[in-house]
Formats: structure tokens, sequence, C-alpha cells
């Protein structure tokens, strides 16, 4: 609906604009009109505090609602992280290195948070060559998100939000703590870092700690 009514706004603005030409008008009307913004949709949100907390209590005997707690805290898209190998991990800086989808979100650093970090050390020793897997095998998207992910999410009776919400959350915990826009720009990977990339090519690996701490 919203849509539509975005496409006839448009469809008037050309005919007033040619109304305009043919001196028929003095001024553009669809101007005038302001479009309400359209309502956040459930995939987009954010977990709540007290989810993350209930999230964080499963993840110290549930293997998998551990691996949410680390999309939460690193900001790797999931296809991200079903796809880091152990040569990506870091543990003697306790850093990751990972990434895709833009030029600024390719093989980026992430600093590993210290609630994280008793996690990605226990899938660093379990057997395969990706970091997350199952039976050393690699996991699909599909299958993480349909198998895994959702049932915690329900065993722990919160919000059924996408995978991709981990990633929202990431961002929101580092704007509520303040963190260094330029720092948080390069820990998520957003291609907009990339006008900035030549500034920040080689952000100083504090700068990322402290933006990952803050949270």
């Amino acid at each position: 609906m919203a849509n539509k009514a975005r496409h006839g706004l448009l469809l008037a603005s050309l005919l007033f604009k040619f109304a305009m030409a043919d001196d028929i008008i003095s001024q553009n009307y669809a101007d005038l009109v302001e479009m309400p913004k359209a309502d956040a949709k459930q995939k987009d949100k954010a977990f709540t505090d007290m989810e993350i907390k209930k999230i964080t209590e499963l993840a110290k005997i549930d293997e998998w609602a551990n691996t949410i707690l680390i999309l939460i805290y690193t900001g790797l898209r999931i296809n991200e992280l079903l796809t880091l190998t152990k040569f990506n991990v870091d543990l003697k800086h306790m850093t990751i290195t990972g990434g895709s989808k833009t030029e600024a979100g390719k093989d980026r650093i992430i600093p590993i948070h210290p609630i994280i970090q008793p996690y990605i050390k226990y899938w660093y020793e379990k057997e395969g060559t990706h970091l997350i897997q199952r039976n050393g095998k690699p996991i699909s998207y599909n299958y993480y998100s349909k198998y895994l992910y959702y049932p915690v999410l329900e065993k722990l009776k919160i919000r059924k939000l996408s995978p991709h919400a981990t990633r929202h959350t990431f961002a929101s915990l580092l704007d509520r703590a303040n963190a260094n826009p330029k720092a948080a720009q390069a820990l998520l990977g957003h291609a907009n870092y990339e006008t900035t990339a030549n500034i920040y090519v080689h952000k100083d690996i504090n700068d990322l700690k402290k933006a990952i701490e803050s949270i």
C-alpha cells in the first residue's frame, strides 16, 4: 500500500512539472506532500537487554545459544560467521579477521569481546576447519536459521527476530555506548565506510578494541 502511494506521488509530481512548464500552475504541489515513514519491520529490530540476558544465560549450557551471542558481539552476518575458518581467528591477540559483501566489509578485523572469548575458544578446539560447524562439517545459512537459531529463541520464549537482528543489536549496543563512529563503521563493514576508507584504511586496533569493550 505504501509503495503504491509513493508511486502515485511520483506520478503527480511529474504531472505538476508538465503543468508548470505550460504555465498552468506556478508550483509543484506534490512537493508539499509528506509521506509517512515506513514502519520498522520485525526483522530490523534489535534484541532487548532482557532478551540478551536470557541468551547469555542459556549460552553457558547451550552451544547454539552461544553462537547467537557471538553474532551479537561481533556484528558478523550469518554467512560471515558460518564461513569463518580457524585461520580467521587469532587467539593470541583475540581478534577475528573476516567479513564479506562489500569492499568495506571484507577482511575486517573484529576484536573478540570478553563475554564471547570462552565460546570462541570452545569452537576453536572442536574438530573441523570451520570455526562454527556441526560434526566437523560446515553449516548452511538455511540449516542454521531453521534448526539451530530459531529453536533457541523458542526455547527462551523470546521474540523470533530474524538472524540479521543480531547485527542490528550489535550496532545498537555500539551506539548506546557512544563508540567511536569510525570504529563502529569499520567493525560493521558498512558500504558507506568506503567514503572514508582512504583516511581510515588501517584503523588502529586499539580504537577497535575500545569500541568493542565499550558495550
